[in-house]
């Protein structure tokens, strides 16, 4: 296994996400949930020391979560964000961490909604709510994902 560590958001870090994900998707799609929305959302990260912001999307209209880079043109909920407060939710230890750093980062302008955001709550809440029969290793991404970034 390798050490290698590779800067949050940096094309190389976004890449070897890509690969896990793609990864996960072959070997466990059809044992993965279905997302409990329908939700097209885009996602900016500004001030990022290494690189031009940042703009990606995630789609769940197609029965399965897809998150890629660019913007949709079409969307449901925008959310801007800086590069520190999304390293920071990144690093949230659990689901739960990461629902109570939510709305006061919100509040204090952390975090920019455009839309509605009731329209992310199922998204949120499948994060937090009980374990659903997913294979352990389709659990352990986001281990494997941190044991690689650099923040």
């Amino acid at each position: 296994m390798s050490s290698e560590k590779y800067l949050f958001l940096s094309d190389e870090w976004i890449a070897k996400v890509t690969d896990i994900r793609a990864e996960v998707e072959a070997r466990f799609g059809d044992q993965l949930p279905e997302p409990p929305a329908e939700v097209r959302l885009n996602v900016t990260i500004t001030q990022i020391p290494h690189r031009d912001d940042l703009h990606g999307h995630v789609d769940t209209t197609g029965g399965s979560l897809v998150i890629l880079e660019g913007a949709l043109a079409e969307f449901d909920v925008a959310v801007t964000t800086d590069y520190i407060t999304a390293a920071e939710f990144f690093a949230s230890g659990s689901p739960e961490e990461f629902m109570e750093a939510l709305m006061p980062a919100i509040f204090r302008g952390r975090i920019l909604i455009e839309g509605d955001l009731a329209e992310l709550m199922p998204l949120m809440q499948q994060q937090v709510g009980e374990p659903t029969e997913i294979p352990r290793e389709a659990r352990e991404v986001g281990a494997r994902i941190a044991a690689f970034t650099e923040i």
